[in-house]
């Protein structure tokens, strides 16, 4: 299916899925800091769609075998269709920053979650050879495994960590899922590495020079 579409009809497909969740949020919510808030996190999770097959795509098929195969090959259209849904994301983020007195994280969070954004469209502009070769295949590992799982951390951190940590809302509903989703994708990919199977790093398929 990746191939039939081709990564920019991958990232047109996410950015208008989560454009059309945050609006529909709106929609029923109206546009209140709580309403955008609210709106925010469902474009978090609408993102975190396309983020979970690229990050676990490698170590299914190297786990379970061809079944996964088709998964594995494209992860890079998965990453890339992440990074355009992170897109909408963002601008949900900066406009929550704009109207909400006192901003709404603080300003160490909001440092490790733009570290995070700009590793993601690391990532998204790496996956062209001729960008990712300025790196060099070692170094290129280096910096695609670690973006990988600072990102998963932080998903990590919002599904897992918060919801134990705070008295959220409906935790089970609109944690739970994406809780267990996180966490056994870890624990596929530390498994598969750790046997020898596949590598925690992100070896997306590039297109030619």
């Amino acid at each position: 299916m990746a191939r039939r579409f081709g990564p920019a009809a991958w990232m047109g497909g996410a950015f208008g899925a989560a454009l059309a969740v945050g609006l529909a949020v709106l929609l029923r919510l109206g546009s209140s800091v709580d309403a955008v808030a609210v709106a925010t996190e469902s474009v978090a999770r609408v993102a975190f769609v396309f983020f979970w097959p690229a990050y676990a795509g490698g170590a299914l098929a190297a786990l379970f075998g061809p079944a996964f195969a088709g998964l594995a090959r494209h992860r890079r259209a998965f990453g890339l269709a992440f990074a355009a849904a992170l897109l909408v994301h963002l601008a949900f983020v900066a406009w929550l920053f704009r109207i909400s007195s006192p901003q709404p994280v603080s300003d160490t969070v909001a440092l490790y979650f733009g570290v995070g954004a700009l590793w993601a469209y690391g990532l998204a502009l790496g996956s062209w050879k001729r960008l990712s070769d300025v790196f060099g295949a070692r170094l290129w590992r280096i910096f695609s495994t670690a973006g990988l799982e600072y990102i998963a951390f932080l998903f990590f951190r919002d599904f897992v960590l918060l919801p134990l940590q705070y008295d959220v809302r409906h935790p089970l509903i609109y944690y739970g899922p994406f809780a267990i989703l996180i966490i056994v994708v870890a624990l596929l990919r530390w498994t598969a590495a750790l046997r020898g199977l596949h590598p925690p790093g992100y070896a997306p398929r590039r297109s030619p020079p």
